[in-house]
């Protein structure tokens, strides 16, 4: 897909690496949840570790990374096992030019890959504007819910 707004080639789509820690730290800073690289390199570690799920960067031909989503597997007593998106972004500058769509579409086939039969997403009720992408690209409201949280 060619990047119109700043001429920086195709996007390329696949499996982030420990290298992209701080260019994810600062889309996931964008989204309201500031990381610093150390931390983001150590939480990629600890992802790549596991099979329970994956992070996929968007790439320009330049090098730069300018969209992220991660997928996880969720087993749970009360419904079947399905895939999650835990968390989409794409730099604030690069939106509305399909890249995000073509995340999403990699997590779809993730999860499809992994025998899912579903996967869902949570956004923050205030986030109108990703509700309306998750619909356009064929996701359905399922529930409003309120998240709890607690130290340990």
């Amino acid at each position: 897909m060619p990047d119109a707004a700043a001429g920086r080639g195709e996007v390329t789509i696949r499996t982030a690496r420990e290298t992209d820690a701080a260019q994810i730290a600062e889309l996931a800073t964008q989204l309201g949840y500031p990381a610093t690289e150390p931390d983001m390199r150590d939480r990629l570690r600890r992802i790549h570790t596991r099979t329970e799920g994956s992070v996929i960067v968007a790439e320009l031909g330049d090098g730069q990374v300018c969209g992220w989503i991660m997928v996880v597997s969720v087993t749970s007593l009360t419904s079947a096992a399905r895939a999650e998106v835990a968390g989409l972004v794409v730099d604030r500058l690069m939106r509305g030019m399909g890249i995000g769509s073509l995340l999403l579409q990699a997590a779809v086939n993730w999860a499809r890959i992994q025998g899912y039969a579903e996967i869902r997403v949570h956004s923050n009720t205030v986030r109108e504007r990703a509700h309306q992408f998750y619909e356009r690209e064929g996701f359905s409201r399922i529930k409003t819910q309120v998240l709890f949280g607690k130290k340990t």
